[in-house]
């Protein structure tokens, strides 16, 4: 068997009962076909990039799970059929690959506050760059010292 991931999209207005009951859906369809989910991961009602259905959110949903073709192929046609669904895509995955991160951040501004050590982002790392560095002397204040002299 391999192994494959589906993200599916629904509908915003199904609620948190519905999602539930949704997926439960769906695990037994992967049941049903001789397939096993090895992980469910809920993302939550997020901004779509573009309407679907009229639609400018979806609660995303992805599913990690063992099967065969004939186990894709029956959870695709089922989600085909159901109107609550605006997108699905299934492909297939490394097997060894690590598991999915349970709520994952849309912006990693932690990790960004730690690089940059106050909170600043690189464009003031950049200012305070220049002015931190060793001022050369500008042409006036050199002089003519380092030019010759002409007659």
């Amino acid at each position: 068997m391999r192994s494959y991931e589906a993200l599916i999209a629904y509908h915003p207005d199904i609620g948190e009962a519905g999602i539930k009951d949704q997926l439960e859906r769906v695990k037994q369809i992967i049941a049903s076909n001789g397939g096993e989910v090895t992980q469910a991961v809920e993302w939550g009602l997020r901004d779509l990039s573009y309407r679907i259905k009229k639609q400018r959110r979806a609660f995303y949903t992805i599913l990690v799970f063992n099967g065969d073709g004939a186990t894709v192929a029956e959870l695709e046609r089922n989600l085909r059929i159901t109107e609550i669904v605006l997108r699905y895509m299934t492909t297939q995955i490394d097997p060894n690959r690590p598991p999915l991160e349970l709520h994952r951040p849309r912006r990693d501004d932690d990790e960004r506050d730690d690089e940059m050590g106050d909170g600043r982002d690189e464009r003031d790392h950049r200012d305070r760059r220049r002015t931190e560095a060793v001022d050369e002397p500008s042409v006036e204040e050199a002089g003519d010292a380092d030019a010759p002299e002409l007659q």
